[in-house]
């Protein structure tokens, strides 16, 4: 997330957002491990960088599209500047605006909150090609998603696949649909206030379903500093944990799409509680109905078991101490095998990156393979400041990690903009180098 140990960035205002239409990418095991931020059932986790996503797959069915075919209404904006949804000035890159365009920002009519289908393309790729097709059935271990019969098709997708200013993507999916629930980015100190979710039949376009948790009328004991959500669904109930104010909450409700409604009335953490910032929440569902809370920055994490109530945690949170270790803890399980993944260096830096470790437990020991980072800048491609991600596995094996980059143009460590790619396996269950892709 946002390390606040930091100088001031200046940005371009801090701008409430009213309609943001990006998407922070997490993950979603299948078929071998899932985790993610929030717990799910045995059978509907998502892994997520901050957040699992239930996922009943179940009856996907949304084959090809045609090239970044929904066009972006209404995107918010202030005063009458034309803005990135979500953002505070410049132009966004990426997304469509009305058949695949590479689109610039779109006057808005400034209402905060839902903006009533809006949705974005992927800037012309199209649905369906080289996309990996979801197979019939297939329970996962881990508690991971399990896909319908019939199977969904995904498409390829398009950096960055959301226009606008988001960072710290969690990605997931519930009822054959999948969701991102990004930081809102663009903001100086990272002020923001709001948390968006976005939804996609095929990881290539995506719909802004509206802001699901504002801290202003909906959170008593935070104002700012809205980042890293995660999610995951048990029995019915949507939990969305989050940071504010460097501290950490978590929220409830009855849809992926919001609204959320506070759980506590307090923080689950509070600030500095544990030794740790506290920022960045992950929770990780495991094969055999355990949830767990990955959370902090500083040079080690904490994790922790939930309760069964999802809001209060079983014992005292561990430490979890890997070398490199700043922020973005994301916990996943594949193959038997428990995955930490966490961002090291500062997010302002280009050489922001994710490394990972490996071990036989949610509270490891996690040993860091000798390949590392896994996901690195590529100043050839222009591509900088790579880091905190989250997961996504697809009920027929593959994988994809969702993260964040400085914004193509002119970005930084305050304008950042959400990827998706290939997360790839070696035969001994290492993680292949990430090729960042524009």
């Amino acid at each position: 997330m946002h390390h606040k140990n930091r100088l001031p960035v200046t940005s371009v205002g801090a701008l409430r957002n009213a309609g943001a239409v990006p998407w922070a990418f997490m993950t979603l095991l299948a078929g071998a491990a899932g985790f993610s931020c929030s717990a799910a059932a045995p059978s509907d986790t998502a892994v997520g960088g901050g957040g699992t996503m239930s996922a009943a797959l179940a009856g996907m069915a949304n084959n090809a599209g045609g090239a970044g075919t929904t066009a972006v209404p209404a995107n918010g904006g202030t005063g009458g500047a034309l803005l990135p949804v979500g953002g505070t000035g410049g132009t966004p890159r990426g997304g469509s605006d009305s058949g695949g365009g590479t689109g610039g920002a779109s006057a808005g009519t400034a209402s905060a909150g839902r903006s009533g289908g809006t949705s974005v393309g992927s800037g012309g790729a199209s649905v369906g090609s080289g996309g990996a097709s979801a197979g019939s059935g297939g329970a996962s271990a881990g508690g991971g998603a399990s896909a319908g019969s019939g199977g969904a098709q995904v498409g390829t997708p398009r950096n960055p696949v959301l226009r606008g200013y988001y960072a710290d993507p969690q990605i997931a999916a519930f009822d054959g649909k999948y969701y991102l629930y990004p930081t809102t980015d663009g903001f100086a100190n990272w002020l923001g206030t709001q948390f968006h979710a976005f939804s996609s039949s095929d990881l290539v376009s995506w719909k802004d379903e509206g802001v699901v948790l504002d801290l202003g009328p909906g959170v008593s004991w935070a104002d700012d500093r809205a980042w890293a959500p995660g999610i995951t669904r048990k029995d019915g109930t949507y939990y969305f944990y989050f940071s504010a104010a460097q501290a950490i909450g978590v929220a409830k409700g009855t849809s992926a799409t919001g609204p959320f409604t506070d759980a506590l009335g307090h923080a689950l953490v509070s600030a500095g509680q544990y030794g740790v910032q506290a920022i960045d929440p992950y929770v990780f569902g495991d094969d055999d109905g355990r949830f767990y809370l990955y959370f902090g920055s500083s040079s080690s994490a904490r994790v922790v078991e939930l309760n069964a109530d999802m809001v209060s945690f079983k014992g005292t949170p561990q430490t979890i101490t890997i070398d490199g270790f700043r922020e973005g803890s994301v916990g996943f399980k594949r193959n038997g095998k428990y995955y930490f993944m966490y961002s090291v260096n500062d997010t302002r830096s280009e050489d922001y990156n994710v490394a990972y470790g490996m071990g036989s437990s949610p509270f490891g020991p996690f040993t860091k393979p000798a390949v590392n980072p896994i996901l690195a800048k590529d100043k050839s491609k222009g591509i900088l400041g790579t880091g905190h991600n989250s997961v996504l596995a697809l009920p027929n094996g593959d994988y994809y990690i969702a993260y964040h980059r400085f914004a193509i143009p002119g970005g930084d460590g305050t304008h950042r903009e959400v990827c998706l790619d290939r997360l790839e396996f070696n035969a001994d269950g290492t993680i292949k180098p990430v090729v960042p892709t524009l």
